[in-house]
């Protein structure tokens, strides 16, 4: 059972089938820029399936243990409780809200936000729903329902509205813009304003695993070996980065943390320019989301764990 939660995992963050603390300081939060400060997520842990997201020294996680049920963990304890009992992924945080894509047989896909303690869940969409942003009121997703065109609408389910007419993944939407890779163009990176205006392309690399910092968008570029590559967010000044494959990239702070073939899938962290590289665990790991103080990830075993930033005791996210 544990495998086959793994497998539907790996066909949801692919677009496949389904979607293609420190002791005695405060944790660290990451600086977001102003227009960014209401986002529901992070833009790693968004492309990473969001199966962790935090908000006020909380942490809100799908678990793998009760069917992908959303549960909820004080920042630095061990104890945890129950939040719903939808099978959930992209998961935002916003207000006292929590948006997600419920991956139930029965709902395909749909979003739904409940409060943060369990009541009040509606359904807010009947699109096959991935790469859920929310950010101020209004939610942004890649439709399934519609050959993976973006869409968005706003937290109360209303004014539901078509972005764009390509096949999208990887969506990621920073201030004004909404970067993606274009499957309909053979994976090559686009963007295009919040409204759906000024579609422009961006690169002639088939891309995967996008992550924007600081304006430049980092991403594993399957045209060159899936090497990690980055680029301005006008399309100017490519160049790699690491000359090795990597997947399942995650930035924060001032560090990319990813899964390296040619390491086992152990997940390592090197600086935005490449160098000053560590390997942070040593066990085959995906889906890797971060959390104030701690690194999440999905190993071998179809278990959530975490340990710390800079590595160190690996521990399980519910004993």
């Amino acid at each position: 059972m544990k495998r086959k939660i793994m497998v539907v995992l790996i066909v949801l963050v692919l677009l496949s089938a389904w979607f293609f603390g420190c002791k005695g300081r405060e944790p660290y939060i990451p600086r977001e820029s102003e227009n960014q400060k209401k986002l529901g997520n992070s833009i790693g842990n968004i492309i990473n399936g969001g199966v962790v997201a935090y908000k006020d020294n909380w942490v809100y996680f799908s678990n793998e243990l009760d069917n992908l049920s959303i549960y909820k963990q004080k920042s630095g304890s061990e104890e945890a409780s129950k939040v719903n009992s939808d099978r959930s992924m992209f998961i935002n945080v916003q207000e006292d809200w929590l948006y997600y894509s419920n991956i139930n047989v029965a709902d395909n896909g749909k979003i739904y936000k409940i409060k943060m303690d369990g009541s009040e869940r509606t359904k807010l969409n009947e699109d096959k729903s991935s790469y859920i942003t929310v950010i101020g009121d209004w939610i942004y997703y890649s439709n399934g329902s519609e050959n993976r065109e973006i869409f968005k609408m706003k937290t109360d389910g209303s004014k539901r509205t078509k972005l764009n007419e390509d096949f999208s993944s990887y969506v990621c939407v920073v201030d004004d813009w909404i970067y993606y890779t274009n499957g309909t163009d053979d994976k090559k990176i686009y963007k295009i304003k919040t409204d759906g205006s000024d579609r422009t392309k961006l690169s002639e690399d088939s891309a995967v695993y996008l992550n924007i910092k600081d304006g430049w968008i980092y991403y594993s570029n399957e045209s060159d070996d899936d090497k990690l590559y980055k680029m301005k967010t006008d399309g100017t000044d490519r160049m790699m980065v690491l000359d090795q494959p990597v997947k399942h990239i995650n930035i924060y702070d001032n560090w990319i943390y990813y899964t390296n073939n040619f390491a086992s899938n152990k997940i390592i962290r090197i600086d935005l320019d490449g160098g000053d590289e560590k390997i942070i665990n040593y066990e085959t790991s995906s889906f890797i989301n971060i959390a104030y103080d701690y690194i999440y990830y999905i190993n071998s075993s179809s278990k959530l764990f975490k340990t710390k930033l800079d590595g160190g005791k690996v521990q399980p996210m519910i004993k």
